[in-house]
């Protein structure tokens, strides 16, 4: 198996739509980006809040996962704290549709980020991670994708999910929207229209669409555009298509 940092992180940005001339420069120009224009969600059972925590403390990252192996979520790069507890679980998540209802609460032993992302240039994406539970959940896991994307595809469905803020600010549910692909990037996948796309709490969720007739996941959640002090206006997702390496790699460890 390859070597890959190890670590537990901190941001939380998210989703997508808009052109490429609209990504922004830095982090700085980027936003945290919930589910907007949506509805709850009660079906979707891989899908998975995800608290990664602090080194200090009990506060946590709050971001969206997908489970893609019995015992591995795939998620996003900045919702990890680059410095983590040195003992006990590094974060836990959550399986339902309420996580102040009933569900499945699960430790996490250990995160993995793409060594090659960059919290300063989120432009170059590898915004992409791994969360490792500390026992398998007895959940049908999602495909993730390994078909090329492409410009052609601007145009098809695809369903976003996420734990992240609704219109009313509230967050913690899980809900989803069927949107379309609006931009193809050699990095970047952008999703969605004004109306419709991912917010704050959503990063590192699934961006779904049918590929060979099975929902299958092509993006994952990783930063949005802030408007006049609206965080929540567009987004860009992480193409699972390119880091097939670093994402095989935890699911196929034995």
């Amino acid at each position: 198996m390859k070597k890959y940092i190890v670590v537990v992180a901190a941001a939380c940005l998210s989703a997508c739509t808009g052109g490429v001339e609209d990504l922004p420069s830095s982090e700085t120009d980027a936003a945290s980006a919930g589910i907007i224009g949506g509805t709850i969600d009660e079906g979707d059972p891989a899908v998975a809040r995800l608290n990664i925590y602090k080194a200090l403390g009990d506060s946590a990252s709050d971001c969206t996962a997908a489970l893609i192996a019995p015992k591995v979520l795939l998620t996003a790069a900045h919702c990890m704290n680059f410095t983590h507890r040195s003992s006990g679980p590094v974060g836990r998540a959550f399986f339902g549709t309420d996580d102040m209802g009933e569900g499945l609460w699960v430790n996490v032993t250990e995160a993995h980020y793409d060594p090659a992302f960059n919290r300063s240039n989120l432009n170059a994406g590898h915004d992409i991670a791994v969360a490792i539970l500390e026992e398998p959940v007895s959940i049908e896991p999602l495909p993730y994708n390994r078909t090329p994307m492409t410009g052609a595809m601007v145009g098809d469905p695809v369903r976003l999910i996420g734990f992240g803020l609704d219109e009313e600010w509230f967050s913690g549910v899980k809900r989803h929207v069927t949107t379309t692909v609006n931009t193809v990037t050699p990095l970047l996948l952008g999703f969605g229209d004004a109306t419709h796309h991912t917010c704050t709490g959503d990063s590192g969720g699934p961006a779904l669409m049918d590929v060979n007739g099975v929902p299958t996941i092509v993006g994952v959640t990783s930063f949005g555009n802030a408007v006049n002090g609206n965080p929540c206006t567009d987004g860009w997702h992480t193409r699972v298509d390119l880091y097939l390496d670093f994402i095989d790699s935890f699911v196929d460890a034995p």
